[in-house]
This record gives structure tokens, sequence and C-alpha cells, in this order.
């Protein structure tokens, strides 16, 4: 019985040994660059005939998984996205501000209605089918609220 149980516990242990070893491989490993991505002529044109963003040297292109294509870049220090359609008709625009940029109307509006709120992140948001706004994230004695206001600072639902 001794050597039963010796047998059975020596080949667990070599086929552990030989399970565990790695198969090495010899292939070529190759590197991978992120390849850039160029939107179409038709979107290209739009944005560069856009006053707002024709400085905008750094833009960087994304296609969307619904065919729409973005420009990411940076205008005065702000995290900026524009998304066109493939014909080049302009959908939205996102601007990402710090928590100190975001504009005196707004944060005088968050400080009355919230005083002891924190800013956490805020954006601007103009699409085509409703008027500018921002969304603003705050932390309101640990409650975690998200605020949209308008361009003049008044809240809206």
């Amino acid at each position: 019985m001794k050597k039963v149980t010796l047998l059975i516990c020596a080949a667990i242990f070599t086929s552990g040994i030989a399970f565990s070893q790695q198969k090495s491989s010899k292939s070529k490993k190759t590197k991978t660059t992120a390849k850039k991505v160029e939107a179409p002529a038709p979107v290209k044109d739009a944005f560069a005939q856009n006053a707002e963003f024709a400085a905008a040297t750094d833009a960087q292109w994304a296609k969307t998984s619904g065919g729409n294509w973005i420009a990411s870049f940076n205008r005065d220090n702000v995290k900026t996205a524009v998304e066109y359609n493939a014909e080049g008709t302009w959908v939205a625009t996102r601007s990402a501000f710090e928590t100190g940029n975001l504009p005196e109307t707004v944060l005088g509006t968050l400080k009355n209605k919230y005083p002891s709120a924190v800013v956490k992140e805020g954006w601007k948001i103009e699409r085509a089918d409703v008027a500018a706004y921002f969304k603003v994230n705050i932390d309101d004695n640990g409650t975690a609220k998200t605020v949209l206001l308008n361009d003049a600072g008044t809240i809206v639902d």
C-alpha cells in the first residue's frame, strides 16, 4: 500500500513539473505601431473651414462604431473633440475643462447652489439639435452629482 501511494505521489509530482514548463518559442516578435487614421476629404474640409478649429494643428482622427469621425485636439488648454458624420456635417463638440477653467457664470451658480461642493470635472457640450450646455460632476458632502447648466450659468434639467 505504501508503494502504491508513493508511486501515485511521484507520478503527480513529475506530471506537475512537466506541465509547468513553458514552451520556448523562437518566433520573431514584430513591433506594432499605431496607424495614423485619416478622415475622408469632406470631413477634413469641414473641419478646416470652421474658424474655431482652423488653428488646431495637433488633431488626431478616430472613427466611431457608428461611422462618424472625431477630431481630438487641444484648444486654449482645453481638450476638445469635434464629431462629424461621413459627409462632413458637424454633429457635436465636447470640450473637457479642468476644474478651475470653467466659466465664472458656471462656477458662480455652483457655489451659490452647492456651497460645500467640490467640482470634479466639467464639459461643454455643443450639439446641432440642442443649445450648448455644461455638464459638471461635483461632490456635495460625499454625494456625487451631475449638474447641467446653460451658457448663462442657469441650472437646466
